[in-house]
């Protein structure tokens, strides 16, 4: 066993704060944070933990099916080299809240059938509904699928096709998906995003969600859902908030994740 702390979860170093000194954990309602290359152990080839950044001990770990451990690959998490892989979030579910801004570093391949990955899920071993899936459809369109815990209402989850502003095949994005928590809250607009290597940010789709119900989005798994979808490549980094962050937040969220990932 080895662990890869990389930068260190302890220490403030070079890439966990970009130029400008501005750091993630600096935004009130952080509750997750899976930085690149750090605070991971490896054992034997396989993911066996990753330390939470965010200070909330929410670390990533599979202890009861150590065979379905993602692979390590030099600080890169590979899902898809591992049917149905997935990682428990430990002291979860997060971010467990009505508003909720999360970012994944994700490079997947876009093949000529149709495959799906679950980001997160409400458990990696239950008979549950809430997850983030995306996929592809035949290769010429892409799924998004937000389904809220214990709850089978539209007013809080929807399936979005689309045909345009694509992910693209291999290339290291970032996937934002951000949620003002409904009527109550005062903000029903859900806007999923992607900022691809070399890019910039791009709306993918958006939906009007009232949430009337004043749902919470709570999730207890990186990876496999109930339905058997898992990623089918990598998840570099994850950061996930308890509210709708604005937009120069998100854009110093993304610019931290952009530099600590070597993307451009």
């Amino acid at each position: 066993m080895k662990l890869a702390l990389g930068l260190g979860i302890n220490q403030r170093a070079e890439n966990l704060e970009s130029m400008s000194g501005f750091s993630i954990d600096s935004l009130s309602g952080l509750v997750a944070w899976y930085p690149f290359n750090t605070g991971q152990t490896e054992s034997s080839g396989a993911l066996s933990s990753w330390a939470d950044a965010s200070g909330n001990s929410r670390t990533l770990i599979n202890t009861l099916q150590t065979n379905k451990r993602p692979t390590y690959q030099s600080g890169r998490i590979n899902f898809g080299n591992v049917t149905n892989s997935f990682m428990d979030i430990n002291n979860g579910p997060v971010p467990n809240s009505v508003a909720y801004t999360l970012f994944f570093v994700v490079e997947f391949a876009v093949g000529s059938g149709t495959s799906f990955n679950t980001l997160v899920s409400s458990a990696s071993n239950t008979n549950s509904t809430a997850s983030f899936t995306w996929g592809t459809l035949n290769a010429t369109t892409q799924l998004f699928q937000v389904l809220t815990a214990g709850s089978s209402s539209s007013d809080s989850s929807f399936n979005a096709v689309v045909t345009t502003n694509l992910v693209s095949n291999n290339v290291k994005t970032i996937l934002q998906y951000s949620y003002g928590g409904g009527t109550t809250a005062g903000d029903t607009d859900f806007i999923i995003s992607k900022d691809e290597d070399g890019g910039t940010l791009t709306q993918i789709t958006s939906r009007t969600l009232a949430n009337a119900s004043n749902h919470t989005q709570g999730f207890n798994a990186v990876g496999l859902d109930n339905a058997g979808f898992y990623p089918k490549g990598f998840i570099d980094e994850i950061v996930i908030f308890n509210r709708k962050l604005s937009v120069s937040e998100a854009a110093d969220v993304r610019a931290d994740i952009k530099a600590r990932n070597s993307m451009t």
